[in-house]
């Protein structure tokens, strides 16, 4: 064995051994996970693929800072701020930096939301979900046109290969470009040997500039509100096959008061549902509500007639407006309840 080779066995032996005693934490996770929630390989892949293109392209942004307006003249970081790199997320990943639950919610949310947008590409072509969006550039409302037209332009810069999944750096919101990029300069520090002070003065000048309003899930609130306001007979019950995903996700969480977050989380729980709970109470007709669920449900499930119809619309009112609550207040109410974990409440 060439003493590389034995070199590098050491390395990762070593390595291991420092990280012995989460081996039968990750074990017990997959063996014992506390919810019904299922992930497939494939939202695992893509969630992995969607942190790493994250991590570079915030990466690459400050390097871009650093090297162009501060003055930094390092090799490393140039070449970073010209082509990208995953230098700093194949350093990350290991070390726990990036597993934060704001980080973990975020991928959460991507991820679904790719598995609902090749849902619903297997009943509709893409060509016909852009068309979705292309009749509002004729709004009587100009804002409205102005707005439809922005979030086209959005969703195009957001868009990558079919069955891919992309992530853009205006379409990150700043509490997760702040918990990337914090990491990710000390990342290039240790990776560079460069004084920290400047690829710090980047990192704030790169928190400073974000704006999250040009992304796609800005512009489609932006839109929901506007068509909110001008409601009229032809502006139909919202549906992801009429609106395309982020109108519609945005439209819902508007007349339910939910995030548009929540509405995609509850489409990944089991049989989606919160998701219909949502649907009830916003009193959406049986027809429509049954059509959406078919829609974005992997078609595992059925939603019938009847089942929907007998659900109590006031209970689901209560329920939807409980879930509205910020998070701290649910997590001590919740707390709070000395038998939560059994009661069935409204």
């Amino acid at each position: 064995m060439d003493r590389t080779k034995q070199n590098d066995i050491i390395r990762r032996a070593r390595a291991m051994a420092d990280k012995a005693s989460f081996v039968a934490d990750d074990f017990a996770q997959a063996l014992f996970p506390r919810t019904d929630v299922v992930f497939n390989d494939r939202m695992r892949s893509h969630a992995l693929q969607y942190l790493r293109r994250a991590v570079s392209q915030i990466t690459q942004r400050i390097c871009q800072i650093a090297t162009r307006d501060l003055g930094v003249t390092h090799q490393l970081l140039l070449s970073i701020a010209e082509e990208g790199g995953d230098q700093s997320f194949a350093l990350l990943q290991p070390s726990g930096l990036l597993n934060k639950p704001e980080i973990v919610q975020h991928l959460l949310v991507k991820t679904q939301q790719n598995e609902l947008a090749a849902r619903l590409l297997q009943k509709i072509s893409q060509e016909d979900l852009e068309s979705t969006l292309t009749r509002h550039l004729d709004h009587d409302d100009p804002a409205v046109a102005q707005a439809a037209m922005g979030l086209l332009v959005a969703q195009s810069r957001a868009t990558g290969v079919a069955s891919a999944i992309e992530a853009c750096l205006a379409d990150l919101p700043p509490e997760i470009v702040y918990a990337i990029a914090w990491p990710a300069t000390a990342a290039l520090v240790r990776l560079s040997g460069s004084p920290g002070v400047r690829l710090q003065q980047a990192a704030e000048r790169l928190l400073a500039e974000h704006d999250e309003s040009a992304g796609v899930a800005r512009k489609a609130e932006r839109l929901a509100q506007l068509l909110e306001q001008t409601r009229t007979e032809t502006n139909p019950v919202p549906h992801p096959m009429k609106d395309g995903l982020a109108l519609f996700v945005a439209r819902l969480a508007r007349q339910s008061g939910l995030s548009s977050d929540q509405i995609v989380t509850f489409t990944a729980e089991p049989e989606m549902a919160r998701f219909i709970i949502v649907l009830r109470a916003a009193d959406y007709p049986v027809q429509e509500a049954l059509s959406i669920y078919a829609a974005l449900d992997s078609g595992d499930h059925i939603l019938t007639a009847a089942t929907y119809g007998e659900l109590d619309r006031d209970r689901c009112v209560a329920l939807v407006s409980g879930w509205a609550a910020p998070d701290a207040y649910q997590d001590a109410e919740r707390t709070l309840s000395r038998d939560y974990l059994g009661e069935d409440r409204p």
